[in-house]
């Protein structure tokens, strides 16, 4: 059966952190996470090793950047780092309750970028929001809010100006659990977000195809979802693919995971 309650950080109703099983010092552990770090990393190192000459063709000073939504305890932000080192990690939750958590945890790992950001996938400007967060950054650190900023000042290395232009976004486990709105800001955001010409969107979850679970335990977890938060629940392939061509955005691939769940990856043209 998918799961993923903790996954979703601060989208999930109060009282259900306490998944989350406390580690040492600020970290705590998502089994979930523990689980399904190694498979997604598999999909993000093949289309972003895939995608490398067109990735690095910047600036040396400007490298490549994956923005994370509902980044939670910050365990899938430090492994996808380790995993692509060439790319630097930009945490964000819609709320800084397990930010100290996602720092524990990128303690020892230079390119994820610090602090975390808030962002809410359903606030209709997040990606400029992002953008203008990242321009502070820079600010802070001397440089112009509009220049390249370089690695390792905590900046959000693709954005300029009052656009972010991420080489990735990356989702985990966020869309069956959290308001329907935060899947579309997802994807609508994500077409703005996205750098033109091949910036990439991963979404990795449990979904419905054609209408119709994968399995019965699928079907029971979906249906315990439902009865606890009426607008939370598993959303159907075809309507993410029909939400992320609403946004500009390409299907590239729809790859079955373990554990009956999916990775959605889309393309930016």
């Amino acid at each position: 059966m998918a799961s993923g309650f903790a996954a979703a950080g601060g989208y999930n109703f109060k009282g259900s952190m306490d998944t989350y099983s406390a580690m040492e010092g600020q970290k705590r552990e998502s089994p979930a996470a523990e689980r399904n770090k190694e498979p997604i990393a598999g999909v993000l190192v093949e289309h972003l090793r895939a995608a490398t000459v067109t990735v690095t063709a910047k600036p040396a000073a400007q490298r490549p950047v994956i923005l994370e939504l509902a980044s939670g305890s910050g365990q899938h932000a430090a492994h996808m780092a380790g995993k692509l080192p060439a790319f630097d990690i930009q945490p964000s939750d819609v709320t800084s309750e397990l930010f100290g958590s996602i720092a524990a945890y990128a303690a020892n790992v230079p390119n994820v970028l610090l602090p975390p950001l808030v962002l809410d996938a359903t606030a209709p400007d997040w990606p400029e929001s992002a953008a203008a967060a990242a321009a502070e950054r820079r600010r802070a650190a001397g440089a112009s809010p509009s220049a390249a900023p370089s690695a390792g000042t905590g900046a959000s290395a693709g954005a300029s100006g009052d656009s972010l232009n991420a080489d990735a976004v990356l989702c985990i486990n966020m869309c069956h659990i959290s308001p329907l709105e935060a899947t579309r800001g997802l994807l609508r955001g994500a077409g703005r977000a996205l750098r033109p010409g091949g910036g990439l969107l991963f979404v990795y979850g449990p979904f419905t195809r054609d209408r119709h679970h994968t399995s019965e335990s699928n079907a029971a977890f979906d249906a315990s979802l439902r009865a606890r938060c009426p607008d939370w629940g598993y959303r159907d392939l075809g309507d993410m693919a029909d939400w992320a061509a609403e946004a500009g955005l390409e299907r590239v691939e729809v790859r079955e995971m373990p554990a009956n769940n999916f990775m959605l990856v889309f393309r930016r043209p």
